[in-house]
């Protein structure tokens, strides 16, 4: 365990031997990240909470490397504990959300989805992150509603539009997917559109019987590489059908 010193955080005076040392360990950690260099990030991460256990920071930083490394359970574990310390840490709920989120675990997404936006009703991530977690649960209602404060507050988010208009399309509001489309379309530069927002457009053009239009998003999505798999085999059936 650490001594006393790391427990002074806040305090005014000389940084506690420990705490500058978590510090140190936490800045090579990172620097390390910056160098792809996951293995030796770890490493550094990990001594820097030994040395200071009650490092929010070294914990939150150790949580982010542990879940880049394929190591979930043991990031979730480290959010838990730097929560514990710091449970007003509307960022914190955010992160160990969407970990939960990605993991299946949607009642502790939930509740830390709530407590982000309670503690920060202005923050676009807390409110997206409860708009994403209602999409997980199959209620596209409750979500859009949540999108919409999160693109209050961050209109020209890409996570958040692309989300937006998935909720339309669960919704069936083909309309309002192409329009939410085309609104994250103009955060691009020409010809950067990704695969998977083109493969979405197409489904939208489809559902408004435009086959010729569809037919189009799904081939530009292809010509991107990596697209969705709705996308090739959308194409395919609309060819095998042949105009319309």
């Amino acid at each position: 365990m650490c001594g006393s010193g790391c427990r002074l955080v806040r305090q005014r005076g000389p940084v506690p031997a420990d705490l500058a040392a978590a510090r140190r360990l936490s800045n090579e950690g990172l620097s390390a990240v910056d160098h792809r260099d996951l293995a030796r990030a770890e490493k550094l991460l990990e001594r820097a909470v030994q040395s200071c256990p009650l490092d929010v920071d070294a914990r939150r930083h150790y949580a982010e490397v542990l879940w880049k490394r394929g190591e979930r359970t043991a990031a979730v574990m480290q959010v838990a504990e730097a929560l514990k310390l710091s449970p007003e840490d509307a960022g914190l709920c955010v992160e160990g959300g969407r970990m939960y989120l990605e993991l299946g675990l949607f009642g502790d997404a939930e509740r830390l989805s709530r407590e982000a936006v309670r503690l920060a009703p202005q923050s676009a991530s807390a409110w997206h992150l409860r708009g994403q977690v209602a999409l997980a649960r199959g209620q596209a209602e409750p979500g859009l509603a949540d999108l919409h404060r999160a693109l209050a507050i961050a209109p020209d988010d890409r996570d958040v539009l692309l989300d937006t208009a998935e909720a339309y399309r669960r919704l069936g509001r083909p309309q309002r997917v192409l329009a939410t489309l085309a609104m994250l379309g103009d955060t691009y530069g020409p010809g950067q559109t990704p695969a998977q927002v083109l493969a979405m457009e197409g489904q939208a053009q489809e559902a408004l019987g435009r086959s010729a239009d569809a037919a189009e998003s799904y081939r530009m999505a292809i010509a991107r590489g990596d697209p969705p798999a709705v996308a090739t085999e959308r194409l395919a059936a609309l060819e095998q059908a042949g105009p319309r």
